[in-house]
C-alpha cells in the first residue's frame, strides 16, 4: 500500500472518531431528543426515537463513505508519484547517453573535419542539458548529418561516415524520445490524480464540516456538552494538524436542570 500523508491520516483519524461517537452514542441521544419533541410538539410528532437515530446513521455513513474515498484518492496519488520516479530516472539516463553521444560526435567532426565543419552539423554550441531541448537539438543535428553527407579519412587512417553518425544519433535520440513520452504521459496521469485527490478533500471537508458541527448541536440539544465539545470541527482538525480527543469511553453526561 502506499504511503498516505499524515495530514490526510489525521483527518482520517478525525473521521473515525466522529463517526463511531455517532454510532456509539446515537441511539441514547436519539432517545432523548425524541422525548423532547414528544414535549414541545405531542404525541404525534414525527421526530421520533427512530427518525434521530437515522440521522446519526446517515451522518456516520456520509462521512465515513467520504474519508474512504479522500483515503483511496491519497494512496493514489501517492502511488502515481512513486511512478514516476524510474519514469524520470530513464528519461535522465537516456538524456545524459544522448549528450555523451553527441559530444563524442562533436570532437570526430573536428578531428576528421576541423573546428569550422562543426556549425555545418549544427554542434557549434554545447547541448542543451533539459532532455526535451536535448531532443530538439538533436534533431537539427540528424538532419543536417542528412543534408550534408561526407566521408572523410584523417591522416592517420580513421574514417568518418555522416551515414553512420546518423544511425547512432536517430537511435539514440529515439530512445530519448520515448522516454519523454512516458515522461509526459505520466505528468498528465499525476495531474489526474492530483485533481481527483483535491476533489476527494473538498468533499471530505464538507462531509466532516457538516457532520462534526450537526452532531455537536445535536449533542448539545441533548444536554451532552463533553460530547458536543469532543466532536466540534476545528482548523487544526480540519487541515489534519490535530487527530482530536479520543472518544473512547465516553458516556454522555447531561447538564443538570
Amino acid at each position: 500500500m502506499s504511503k498516505v500523508s499524515e495530514q490526510v491520516q489525521n483527518q482520517i483519524r478525525v473521521s473515525d472518531k466522529v463517526v463511531a461517537s455517532a454510532r456509539a452514542h446515537g441511539a441514547a441521544v436519539a432517545e432523548i431528543l425524541a422525548a423532547r419533541s414528544q414535549e414541545v410538539q405531542g404525541p404525534l410528532t414525527k421526530a421520533t426515537k427512530a427518525s434521530y437515530f437515522a440521522i446519526f446513521e446517515a451522518l456516520a455513513d456520509g462521512l465515513s463513505r467520504a474519508a474512504a474515498e479522500l483515503g483511496k484518492a491519497e494512496e493514489d496519488l501517492a502511488a502515481e508519484r512513486a511512478d514516476d520516479i524510474p519514469v524520470r530516472a530513464s528519461r535522465d539516463a537516456a538524456a545524459a547517453a544522448l549528450a555523451m553521444l553527441l559530444g563524442l560526435l562533436r570532437r570526430t567532426i573536428e578531428d576528421h573535419m576541423g573546428a569550422a565543419a562543426l556549425a555545418t552539423y549544427g554542434l557549434s554550441t554545447e547541448s542543451p542539458r533539459v532532455p526535451a531541448k536535448l531532443l530538439q537539438y538533436t534533431k537539427t543535428v540528424a538532419r543536417l548529418l542528412g543534408e550534408q553527407p561526407a566521408v572523410v579519412v584523417s591522416p592517420l587512417g580513421s574514417t568518418f561516415d555522416t551515414a553512420v553518425a546518423l544511425q547512432s544519433v536517430n537511435k539514440q535520440s529515439g530512445q530519448l524520445e520515448a522516454a519523454v513520452g512516458d515522461d509526459h504521459r505520466e505528468a498528465r496521469e499525476l495531474e489526474t490524480a492530483l485533481a481527483a485527490r483535491d476533489r476527494a478533500a473538498a468533499a471530505w471537508s464538507d462531509a466532516y464540516q457538516g457532520t462534526a458541527s450537526t452532531l455537536e448541536g445535536l449533542y448539545r440539544l441533548a444536554g451532552y456538552r463533553d460530547l458536543a465539545e469532543k466532536v466540534r470541527p476545528t482548523q487544526r482538525k480540519l487541515r489534519g494538524e490535530d487527530e482530536g480527543a479520543e472518544l473512547e469511553g465516553t458516556e454522555p453526561a447531561p447538564k443538570e436542570g
